[in-house]
């Protein structure tokens, strides 16, 4: 998330003027208030620049006399956010930033010259092949050392490459890179491979993206990291459904706490996934409990396949919520799953709701779930509640909801007596 505000960068030049401004002493009154960050940088004597960042739109404002925007002073605010935020201090904004938010507020919309918005997408682009140009060669250098001679290396190998994608703007692919740096100590080399073919299949992908067809490339260039705005997201027609709440999945992403709900229409019985990111210990914009179901139309994003949408006017169900069934065993899944990730290769998480599987942990593989057919599948590691789902099968099958990464299982509720509940 704050990886694709410094995107955002109209050049090099600034970005790298604002990389200055992050390490400079003259910043004071630093804060933030959960939607937006400001600042007012020092400059010796006359009024000081006033700055300030709304995080998640996107939207900089700056009294400095640079035409372009974002400026070096709001890409330093970015850049205090995500690698110095103890600087930043939560609290209510000045009145300078009032007037601002106000502003905001009541601008009336501006519709983006198309050629100028063409420009700028054609020049990222052509930093993003660069990226993937040094990402190939990095990885057939990793085929060439061997894996395990890599993982050798340390972290920073891994790090460095994630630098050096995130700088190309492909915040997506360096993401994945990222968090290898944690599987070398914690995970097999196994998974270290899968990651790295999906990143190989990612540059093969990138270099026919032409043939591909728009909602196709539209899903890669989602992967790489280009997100459709908002805006026209809402102008696109919306799928109207009774929806139910079935999972949340938590945690921090440079900086950030995200969110991922999962959704399901009970007339279409298709998912929806809903991403928000929310700043400091400010809550979420949107409360949504887990079982509780909601009327209203689902906006996706483009995509052969679509998966992630936004709920912009969820109203309460109102009434029971039917027709909630799961795979009868894991061969149905899978084969979902494989018809879905042919479609689109791009998938991150796969929503599964599964009928009758029992939580067994004296297997090979630790922690796994077994069908009714008797086959198994692993846990993800890092899921705490595996004790909690003995508990409540006392060995019967249950039925829960997951998300699936084509190889572990992440449980996210269980259907009980009471309804869903927390798995």
């Amino acid at each position: 998330m704050i990886d694709d505000l410094l995107q955002l960068s109209p050049d090099a030049k600034t970005l790298e003027a604002g990389r200055r401004l992050f390490y400079s002493r003259r910043w004071r009154l630093l804060g933030g208030d959960g939607e937006w960050i400001w600042g007012e940088f020092d400059v010796g004597g006359k009024r000081p620049v006033e700055s300030a960042v709304q995080v998640v739109r996107g939207r900089f404002v700056c009294s400095c006399r640079a035409r372009a925007r974002p400026c070096a002073h709001g890409l330093a605010l970015v850049l205090l956010l995500k690698n110095n935020s103890d600087r930043l201090t939560v609290g209510q904004p000045p009145d300078w930033v009032r007037t601002v938010q106000f502003r905001a507020e009541k601008a009336p919309r501006v519709v983006k010259d198309a050629p100028k918005a063409d420009d700028r997408l054609a020049a990222r682009l052509e930093l993003m092949t660069e990226g993937v140009d040094e990402l190939e060669l990095r990885l057939l250098d990793v085929a060439r050392r061997g894996i395990a001679d890599t993982v050798g290396q340390g972290e920073d190998a891994w790090l460095d490459m994630a630098t050096r994608l995130t700088d190309a703007k492909l915040p997506g692919p360096a993401g994945r890179v990222r968090r290898l740096a944690g599987i070398g100590t914690e995970g097999t080399e196994a998974e270290i491979a899968r990651t790295l073919a999906d990143l190989y299949l990612f540059v093969r992908a990138w270099r026919i993206r032409e043939e591909f067809s728009p909602e196709r490339r539209d899903e890669l260039y989602q992967y790489a990291g280009i997100t459709t705005k908002k805006d026209e997201l809402l102008g696109r027609p919306a799928r109207e459904d009774h929806w139910l709440v079935l999972g949340t999945v938590s945690g921090v992403e440079d900086r950030l706490r995200y969110r991922r709900v999962w959704l399901r229409g009970e007339r279409s019985r298709r998912y929806a996934l809903l991403l928000d990111y929310a700043f400091g210990e400010f809550p979420f914009e949107q409360s949504w409990p887990l079982s509780a179901s909601f009327t209203g139309g689902v906006h996706y994003y483009p995509g052969s396949y679509p998966q992630r949408g936004v709920f912009p006017d969820p109203r309460p169900g109102g009434r029971p919520y039917d027709g909630l069934t799961g795979y009868p065993n894991f061969t149905e899944m899978v084969a979902n799953y494989r018809r879905a990730l042919a479609v689109n290769p791009w998938l991150q998480q796969y929503p599964v709701y599964l009928g009758a599987v029992r939580p067994v942990r004296d297997r090979p593989g630790g922690a796994t779930l077994v069908d009714a057919e008797g086959y198994a599948l692993p846990v993800t590691p890092d899921f705490t509640g595996f004790y909690r789902l003995l508990a409540v099968s006392g060995g019967a099958p249950l039925s829960l909801f997951a998300e699936f990464d084509g190889y572990r299982l992440r449980p996210l509720s269980v259907l009980t007596d009471l309804g869903l509940v927390e798995a």
